[in-house]
């Protein structure tokens, strides 16, 4: 009668006996099992090694004609570990049997073989197989099972129903600051005291989750969310200051086209005026109003970083020590301003001009902090930053950098005050006290120059702003040429203006008309083709706005230079999102005249574009 079984377990015979192979086959084959006869050591030894899988039991005769029973054993354990070994062995071989027995605690049978001996051995032998193997797999599911809870990422706490830690992974000594061994000595409520997805102390995030493992034992999965929820933060920091800058930008766009009309009538009048003219005040409070709200929109574009910075080599140090007098009358004699810059100081690429309003501004943000006096210091230094530093500050690339320090002794600021700092119109000061563009300003100049601000505050410990900006490796000389002189220059040559506000248009035609120039006008970049394509003289000249319907200032001035190749270029703008532009203007291969202007430095410029080599 067959063994009931769940699979047909494979039986190696070893014997040099032919009949008793045949009859020990046949025997296991009626009772379910697989057998495979070898009549030698070596033809045993090769059909164990072409087996897919190897025999679950070795019935194995210590006396053969080519090698003793225990050598094959021992070769078989190299090639079938888990492979069960029953010994078949006579009388005069008991010594033998014994010893194999003592060595690998093998099973044996004594010939003459009787049938249900024989299967209850292979039985037993089987049913050893069977609990030998499941342990591996087991054992092997427990090393893989390790490997994922050492590796990891999340941390795992295996704790009682008590709270007592049991085990811990790597991720979770991490996480607590702790060796296993003192884990295991404590309990979830003091490795984690305030364990919630809100957060902790130690303004980590954290989530916290626990799941029933076994009856009596609790796993907790802890993850730690404070990089991600700070990547979240910024995001949205980011769309929102994106949203305010697109509209500031629009904002400032056409406050600049009014100012430039403002500015440039009553620079006109106030020219045409005599010193004692009775209402020459009065255009004076215009023309000074106008050049205020310019510095306001110059704000603007600032922080929404849609200005076009005049980029060149520069030294930190130079712009600290150009400023300081200014800024010592600007904080007022109540408060000490000491320097400390570093002699070695490597240079940077920047605006010298928007460079000096950083510094301004952070001065002014710092005598607002010390209404009773301070102490304000400026520093220099050439930096390093390093992978650590971009993990804390998210966003800070490696790398060489020059950091400039603006540190005061006010009153500091609250985690929220800081995290709103460089919001646009965001103030802490009293209603009319301040636009709340200040640091905003400083934050979109120096993201602009490809730098970084952070600020370091505690409540009554003071303020320090480390700005970085990279270090520049290479730097080429830069010819600066004055904007301003005291005649205004003529010409005579052809200026076609692009200038799709009227006020603006108009304007610029009356001014170069009355120096003498010839000029045609253009509302948008198709009347402007149009014009270069039916003049017949010449056109030395093209002041074009940058931001225009049917097509901007880039466009426009990419395809008369297709259509007349040596005219010479003036874009004019109050902002720009051209980065082609821009990029121009920053390597000093576009002539740039910023919006609002007077119509004098209008003259200038156009004279300066037109006599360039």
């Amino acid at each position: 009668m067959k063994s009931s079984r769940p699979e047909a377990l494979s039986v190696l015979v070893v014997d040099d006996d032919t009949q008793m192979l045949k009859t020990i086959k046949d025997i296991l084959r009626l009772r379910g099992y697989s057998a495979v006869i070898a009549a030698t050591g070596r033809e045993a030894l090769k059909v164990t090694s072409e087996m897919v899988n190897a025999p679950a039991v070795a019935l194995v005769d210590l006396q053969l004609p080519d090698m003793d029973g225990i050598e094959l054993i021992g070769r078989l354990r190299e090639i079938a570990a888990l492979t069960e070994v029953v010994i078949l062995t006579g009388n005069a071989s008991i010594d033998s049997a014994v010893r194999a027995l003592r060595e690998n605690s093998n099973d044996y049978l004594l010939k003459p073989v009787q049938p249900e001996l024989l299967v209850g051995t292979i039985e037993r032998a089987g049913e050893r197989w069977q609990r030998h193997r499941a342990e591996l797999a087991m054992s092997e599911s427990e090393e893989r099972l390790r490997l994922i809870f050492d590796h990891v990422s999340d941390a795992l706490f295996i704790a009682d129903d008590s709270g007592r830690i049991i085990d811990a992974n790597p991720a979770a000594c991490a996480l607590s600051s702790q060796s296993l061994e003192t884990i295991r000595a404590l309990t979830m409520a003091e490795v984690l005291p305030e364990s919630s997805p809100q957060g902790r102390s130690d303004h980590r995030v954290l989530d916290v989750r626990s799941a029933a493992f076994a009856p009596g034992v609790l796993v907790y999965t802890v993850r730690d969310l404070t990089r991600q929820r700070k990547l979240e933060d910024q995001l949205v920091q980011a769309q929102k200051m994106e949203a305010v800058g697109q509209l500031a930008g629009g904002v400032a766009h056409d406050f600049n086209n009014l100012l430039t009309v403002i500015m440039s009538y009553s620079s006109m009048l106030l020219a045409d005026m005599g010193a004692n003219d009775a209402v020459r005040g009065d255009i004076q409070e215009i023309s000074d109003a106008a050049q205020r709200a310019a510095a306001l929109t110059r704000q603007l574009l600032a922080f929404s970083r849609k200005q076009v910075l005049q980029m060149r080599a520069v030294n930190v140090n130079s712009v600290v020590t150009d400023v300081e007098k200014m800024l010592r009358r600007l904080i007022g004699e109540d408060i000490l301003l000491t320097t400390h810059l570093d002699p070695e100081l490597a240079l940077i690429n920047a605006d010298p001009g928007q460079l000096e309003q950083v510094l301004i501004n952070l001065a002014v943000n710092a005598r607002d902090a010390m209404p009773q006096g301070g102490d304000l210091t400026i520093t220099t230094d050439n930096a390093e930053l390093s992978d650590e530093h971009g993990e804390r500050h998210l966003g800070a690339a490696p790398g060489s950098y020059i950091m400039l320090a603006v540190t005061d002794t006010g009153s500091g600021m609250t985690k929220d005050v800081q995290q709103r700092l460089f919001e646009p119109f965001y103030t802490t000061k009293g209603v009319g006290k301040g636009t709340g563009l200040g640091l905003a300003t400083v934050h979109g100049i120096v993201k602009q120059s490809g730098g970084d601000v952070y600020v370091y505050s505690e409540l009554g410990h003071g303020t320090t702003f480390k700005v970085y900006f990279p270090r520049l490796t290479t730097a080429e000389p830069v010819t600066i040429t004055a904007e301003h002189r005291a005649i205004t220059p003529r010409g005579s040559e052809t200026v076609l203006l692009a200038e799709d506000d009227e006020a603006i248009r108009t304007l610029g035609a009356r001014v170069l008309g009355a120096l003498g120039y010839n000029v045609l006008v253009a509302r948008t970049g198709g009347e402007a083709l149009r014009i270069v394509a039916e003049h017949k003289g010449q056109i030395d000249l093209i002041a074009t706005d940058v931001v225009m319907p049917e097509m901007n200032g880039s466009q426009l001035v990419e395809r008369v230079l297709e259509a007349r190749p040596g005219i010479r270029v003036l874009f004019m703008s109050g902002y720009t999102d051209d980065e082609v532009m821009r990029r121009g203007v920053i390597d000093g291969q576009t002539a740039f005249l910023q919006k609002p202007f007077t119509p004098d430095l209008l003259a200038h410029k156009v004279r300066e574009v037109l006599d360039l080599p």
